[in-house]
Order: structure tokens, then sequence, then C-alpha cells
């Protein structure tokens, strides 16, 4: 398994890793540096591969270039971003096979996935992709916000993989060179098709109504994947029932159950650009609407701004580090995020309405599909911030019928083992 990205982009896999390992199979797992630990105290005796994720999400690359007005500017950071640390997967991965010997077979995420394919086919191995959203051209599922129509949604998907080919055709084809393989003038996803890659859909078809008969066994739709019980035990998370602390943030299963549900507050891996004002943005959002809030930090470091409860009501906002998602927001009533799809697959399996304060990649697409099931608002991430935004987004999913409708939902989609055990069918159909 060649796992790079942030903690979004590898814990589900992970959890496919640990079902192939239970059936026998010899999981050999290359995960991001700084996510070596979280593999760790699943069982998984990871090595590192590929660069560390938090360091780029958190470069002048991303968080300034990225956003640049400068057109120039933000092109060449999107360019540096689409294939930043391939040369160190490419070695690192090599290196790992040769270590191992006797592998057949590459399971990867999305990021990477153009050099974990054209190692795969230096090596002559199968290979099996995790997609956690939809990525590959299609009728159903719109690219663009607002853009309706299976002709333009189509379209804007051809016009999507063009721009990244653009993009990454001169990185990619240096990849393959090294490998000893010829240039290609064929972007990725075409090559993928016409070699029988199974690309892993795992998330669950009734966000996508339709997709899952457009794409067929290919492209089979799995549902969310996630941890089960055991394995979230291991990671000691609060409210995961162990770890230092019993599994809770001192003192937070007693906050929890003395009030009304909190809503859930939580961006993951993505960087808070100013954390104090978000924070006070959550404190009057509560303060307006009468509601208590929890706020996970994820990769973010609130304590760097101060005592939040020196600024915030802790009656009312209170903050701790990484949860256990699937423990923790069953207790919420709705939940702010930033629209990663492992945290929308948590939120939704909980039968939570959420507000989308989204950043890039994957996460405006799952805010629109949150809004088209009538169970979420999307929010640009930075506006979140500004006076009455997110007291505005949260008042028009506090709501008996969007609570109604999420919780229908939720109760609806596939369960986390029934997904994981689809996606490792998937793998080990590869190579028979």
């Amino acid at each position: 398994m060649a796992l790079v990205g942030s903690r979004g982009d590898v814990q589900p896999a992970l959890a496919v890793g640990l079902e192939l390992q239970r059936r026998g199979h010899e999981v050999v797992t290359g995960v991001a540096p700084n996510l070596v630990p979280l593999a760790e105290r699943l069982g998984l005796a990871p090595v590192p591969l590929g660069i560390d994720s938090a360091a780029l999400l958190g470069s002048d690359l991303v968080r300034r270039d990225m956003r640049s007005a400068h057109p120039v500017r933000r092109v060449r950071a999107l360019r540096a971003v689409a294939s930043a640390g391939w040369d160190e997967l490419r070695t690192g991965l090599l290196a790992l096979l040769d270590d191992v010997g006797g592998a057949d077979t590459v399971v990867t995420g999305l990021l990477g996935q153009e050099v974990a394919a054209a190692v795969a086919e230096s090596r002559g191995l199968g290979m099996a992709a995790l997609h956690y959203c939809p990525v590959r051209a299609n009728r159903v599922v719109s690219p663009v916000s607002g853009l309706r129509g299976p002709g333009p949604t189509r379209a804007a998907w051809a016009l999507g993989e063009r721009v990244r080919w653009d993009l990454t055709r001169r990185a990619e084809n240096d990849q393959r060179g090294e490998l000893g393989l010829g240039r290609t003038r064929v972007h990725l996803p075409t090559r993928l098709r016409d070699a029988g890659v199974v690309e892993v859909q795992a998330y669950d078809a009734a966000l996508v109504p339709g997709l899952a008969d457009e794409w067929g066994p290919r492209r089979p739709l799995t549902g969310f994947l996630a941890l089960d019980d055991a394995a979230r035990a291991r990671l000691g998370e609060a409210g995961s029932g162990a770890g230092p602390h019993g599994g809770l943030d001192a003192g937070l299963d007693v906050w929890l159950d003395d009030g009304d549900p909190p809503v859930y507050v939580g961006f993951g891996s993505m960087p808070v650009a100013d954390p104090p004002a978000l924070l006070a943005a959550v404190d009057d959002a509560c303060a307006e609407l009468g509601v208590r809030a929890l706020v996970s930090a994820g990769w973010n470091d609130f304590s760097a701004a101060g005592d939040p409860g020196a600024s915030v009501d802790e009656k009312r906002v209170r903050v701790v580090g990484a949860v256990d998602h699937a423990a923790v927001l069953p207790r919420c009533r709705a939940a702010v995020h930033h629209g990663g799809a492992g945290t929308t697959g948590a939120v939704l399996r909980a039968g939570l309405p959420a507000v989308v304060g989204w950043y890039s990649a994957d996460q405006p697409m799952w805010g629109d599909l949150l809004r088209g099931a009538g169970v979420g608002v999307a929010r640009r991430a930075s506006t979140l911030t500004q006076p009455g935004v997110l007291a505005g987004a949260l008042s028009e999913v506090l709501d008996d019928a969007t609570a109604a409708r999420a919780a229908a939902l939720g109760a609806g989609l596939v369960p986390a083992d029934r997904a994981v055990t689809a996606a490792a069918d998937a793998v080990e159909g590869i190579r028979g």
C-alpha cells in the first residue's frame, strides 16, 4: 500500500489494509512520514513514504502561492503541488518493493497515483486505486458548482482532466523516464481504463444516484470506509474508550452530558488561517443561536493563540484535540467541517446536518452534494470568520426538517464494515 497525503487520504485505506491482513495477506504499508505513528498504533508496521503532508499543507506554497491573485504564481504553485513528493514516492516505493520481494499488487489512493501506476507498470504488478470522491469523467456529478445537465457536466470533467494533464504531463513523463518507461501522450485516466485497473469508489451511492450504473464494476461504489471499533480504540482519541485519559479529554464526557447536544466544529488537517478569529466566530454563533460547540483542533495549534478560555465562554465552546468521530459525533446535533471525504462520511453516518467550510480539492463538491441531498450548506472556509456568516449558515441546518433528512440519510448508508469488506474484495480480485 502506497498511501500519501493527509490523514483523510490515508486512514480510510488503512481500514482496508487491516481487513486484507485479517484475511491472511501480507500487507506492507507505506504512509506519509508524519502519519507513521497513526499506522503504528493500528498494528500495520508502516514505513515512511513520500513527504510530510502536514509540512506541505502548512507551507507557503499551499497557504500563500496557491491562493495568490497573480495568475502566473498561482499556476506555478498548482503545478508544484500536483507533483510534490513524486521523486520521494518513486524511490521509496521501489525500495519498499525491493525489500519485501514477491509483491503482486500496489494499492494507492488518489494522490501520487501517477507515480504508483508507473512503478506498478515497470514491475509488472497489479494495481488498485481508492477514490474518496468522484474524480473521473461522468454525467452525474458536476465538478463545477451550479453546473447542471449530463452534457455540460461531462464537458466540465473533460476540461478538468485536460488541465490536470497539462499541469502534470512533464513531471509524469520524467518519472516514467526514471523507471525506464517510454513517454506517454495519454493522460492517466485513459491509461488506467485501458489497463483495466480497478478504481474503488469509497463513498456511498446514495449521494450520487446513477453513478454506479454509469461506471459499472471497474469502479465499484463501496460506501464510506472507516476503522472498526477495535482499531479506533487503539488510536486512543477522545471518545474511543482508550488512551491516556480513558479515551476522553478530561471532563469532556461530563461537558457533553451537561447540556444540549453541541455543534461539532473541526477542520481536520486543513490549516485554519486565524484560530482566534474562528473561535470568536464560533462563540458568537453559539451565543446568537443558543447552542454549544465542541471544537476539535485537528492539525491546528489553537494554543498558539493563547488560552481559548480567555476569549470564549467555555460553557458554550470547548476546545479539544483529535476526537473519535464515530463515538463523539452521534452525541452532537450538527457539524461544521471542511468537507473532506472521511469527515463527511462520519458526519453523514452520525445522521447530522452540516455546514461545509471548504478550502479546495473535493471539498466544494461534497458541499454541493450535501446541499443537493438537503442535509447541508456550503461556504468558503475563509468567510466563516466574517460577521454573521457562520451563524447564518448554521441557522439554515439547525431545524427539524433538515435534522430529519440527515437522520434518514445516515440510517440508509452502507455500514462501514460492509464498505471495507467490499473494498477488500475488489483488491483481492485484481490478481484473480
